[in-house]
């Protein structure tokens, strides 16, 4: 574990390379020199200067994420500097995109990550030990704020490397690099007892750090609250469902992989607890207005009473300290076009997988027939569809607000369509076949019209779809990614490196969520009916703010799972999955989530095709349908059964012969 050994004096390198990054509008930052541990700790001020690269490598899965790569997974933590986190790349290879929410360039989940964050530990680790030294700077409260706070992070990161690889080394104290390097190759501890690590620092943060809302991007007792309710989540599915990998060897012998099922109770008692704790204590609601899909859309732009803790991005941020990061959701996600995406253009591109879990329109009739609309708004502006799937995607015929841009989309044209909709729509790449090459015309540039049997027809809508414009910048679904675009910014800032908002980290909707999950799933490990219910409640605070319809529990629900996956999961609890995805969609919780749940190996069982949702002209009747193509590029989603847990790190097996490989690689 070289980094766990490095030397002391350089304990304080994260933090002098921190403030060396910060802008020069921070004024009290000492110009030269170094600044040592009296300086750091003894002052709120210094400690947030202590911890500027602690958060700044906080394992936040946010805009500038990748679920593999040369980034292990964040795009902070590597050699590159404290602007290495404005890669563009990350969006082209999202979990959204492994997850099937998305389409994008790289599809695969893939291993290796090779995450292994212990020289952060081992200065969170530092401040816990040396901050009595300085008790005396602070009042008794904030002292205690100070610990709390320390041991949020740690948990935070200790929560990123479990969910990846099972139990590794619990690191707890600042190791003598001087010692025996016997002493110091730490072998993994067990993942239940990791997972009760994380509980136990959580739990002294939420009883210790402080209450205040006024920092924001700063921890507090809310944001330990809302991680204990997230990781106690992951931690109980992880122990009920782990053992359904089929996974054998010595670390499954040893409890350092797969936890027997007999915890899941405990950690679903304790992400329970959580939530509860956070709704009853914490003053957060969800944001909702007159307007549901205003409203929603707000959600991720501006602050609002559902934020519990945000990772701040632009010029001008302020906790812990000025990162002066930017990202490039707005020019990755909106297509290209005058006043939208100025680069790249719709690297990421929402799939029908995703897109009809919600509330919309039929497309198919009760015959297996494309439903005939007389316009492609049909589909959202007939008042089927639920308002947070509007705020969602841009379909066509809406209007992009800061570009004032209609959203004009169409797939091409159908001379006629007398068939069913799986005429049009086999498995094959593009779902191109004999039915297609008769009667489908499409277009090779966006925006055309030609003649097609007479007929002068547009065939292409203004941002696809489109032949010969390869793989980005016009829709190959048929939608947009909506959400996170920034209505308040300028078109101007639709470059590469230009956008600013911030990330919504942990938000009250994802904990009504959390409580839904763990309350149904006590109550079916504790037979307790009342628990069951009790997760619709929030289940349908969720759609109330969503303008969808409330949904009751099923009394005697059928089981969805034993024929699919081996194990039973019954449609209650599928529909709590569901909307777990309706609601978080693009916020990379589906990736993990699927994980967890172990579903993911038979979900894209030798591969999966992404399907669109495309509107096509039909000439000979005037009308317009809807076809879930297979998507043109067809890529294939895929997820082996090994990839539950990652590998540990190759490095670190090399060097510490007590580190346990993962079983099944």
């Amino acid at each position: 574990m070289r980094k766990v050994m490095k030397n002391v004096k350089y304990i304080f390198a994260a933090a002098v390379l921190g403030l060396m990054a910060t802008s020069c509008n921070d004024l009290d930052l000492d110009p030269k020199g170094q600044l040592y541990e009296n300086v750091l700790l003894s002052s709120d001020t210094g400690v947030k200067k202590y911890l500027a690269l602690v958060y700044q490598d906080l394992p936040i899965e946010d805009f500038n994420y990748k679920q593999n790569g040369d980034n292990k997974g964040y795009a902070t933590v590597n050699s590159g500097g404290w602007h290495s986190g404005n890669k563009w790349e990350a969006q082209k290879g999202s979990p959204a995109a492994a997850a099937m929410e998305a389409v994008g360039r790289d599809p695969s989940y893939g291993d290796s990550w090779g995450y292994w964050p212990y020289d952060r530990i081992r200065d969170i680790n530092n401040m816990i030990e040396r901050l009595p030294d300085y008790r005396d700077s602070y009042g008794e409260d904030k002292y205690n704020e100070l610990l709390g706070e320390a041991h949020f992070l740690r948990a935070y990161y200790y929560f990123g490397i479990v969910k990846r690889y099972g139990g590794v080394p619990i690191v707890d104290k600042v190791l003598d690099p001087t010692a025996e390097s016997s002493t110091l190759q730490l072998p993994r501890n067990t993942e239940y007892e990791c997972w009760k690590f994380i509980y136990e620092d959580l739990k002294f943060a939420m009883e210790n750090a402080t209450a205040s809302k006024a920092e924001t991007g700063r921890a507090n007792r809310w944001a330990a609250g809302a991680l204990m309710s997230r990781a106690m989540l992951y931690a109980a599915t992880n122990a009920k469902y782990g053992q359904y990998i089929g996974t054998t060897g010595e670390a499954v012998s040893k409890g350092l992989m797969v936890m027997d099922p007999s915890y899941a109770e405990e950690f679903f008692q304790y992400s329970y607890d959580a939530a509860k704790w956070l709704a009853d204590n914490g003053g957060f609601s969800l944001h909702t207005g007159a307007d549901k899909e205003k409203a929603y859309t707000e959600v991720f732009i501006e602050p609002t009473v559902e934020d519990i803790y945000v990772k701040q991005y632009g010029p001008n941020t302020t906790t812990p300290t000025n990162t002066s990061l930017f990202h490039c959701w707005d020019t990755m996600v909106l297509p290209l076009g005058t006043g939208l995406a100025s680069n790249v253009g719709a690297a990421l591109q929402p799939t029908w997988e995703i897109m009809g879990l919600y509330e919309m329109p039929a497309i198919i009739d009760e015959n297996g027939n494309p439903v005939r609309f007389n316009s492609p708004e049909e589909i959202w502006n007939n008042g089927e569809m639920e308002a947070r799937c509007r705020a969602n995607f841009f379909f066509s015929g809406m209007t992009e607000s800061v570009s004032g841009e209609v959203i004009e989309i169409q797939a091409g044209v159908y001379k006629s369509y007398p068939g069913t909709a799986a005429d049009g729509t086999e498995e094959t790449q593009g779902s191109t076949n004999a039915y297609t090459d008769q009667y489908r015309v499409r277009a090779s540039q966006p925006g055309t019209r030609q003649t097609v049997d007479g007929v002068e027809v547009q065939v292409s809508g203004k941002y696809g779809l489109s032949e010969g414009t390869g793989d980005e910048g016009y829709t190959r679904t048929g939608a947009f990614i909506r959400k996170y675009v920034n209505y308040n910014g300028a078109a101007a800032d639709r470059v590469l490196f230009g956008s600013t908002q911030s990330w919504k980290v942990f938000r009250y909707g994802e904990i009504l969520l959390n409580w839904a999950e763990a309350a149904y799933e006590l109550g079916l490990e504790k037979g307790d009916e009342s628990l069951k219910k009790e997760a619709f409640t929030y289940v349908n605070m969720i759609r109330e703010r969503a303008g969808a319809s409330q949904h009751d529990m099923v009394e005697a629900p059928a089981d969805l799972g034993t024929d699919v996956y081996g194990f039973p999961i019954d449609e209650n609890l599928q529909y709590i999955r569901d909307e777990r995805a309706r609601e978080l969609c693009f916020e990379n919780h589906r990736l993990y989530d699927l994980r967890r749940w172990r579903v993911a190996d038979i979900m894209f069982l030798d591969g999966k095709f992404a399907h669109t949702l495309l509107p096509y002209y039909v000439i000979d009747e005037g009308k317009w349908i809807y076809l879930n193509e297979v998507e043109r590029e067809g890529r294939k989603v895929t997820f082996d059964k090994k990839w539950y847990y990652e590998q540990m790190p190759g490095g670190e097996i090399s060097k510490n012969p007590n580190i346990i490989r993962n079983d099944g690689y």
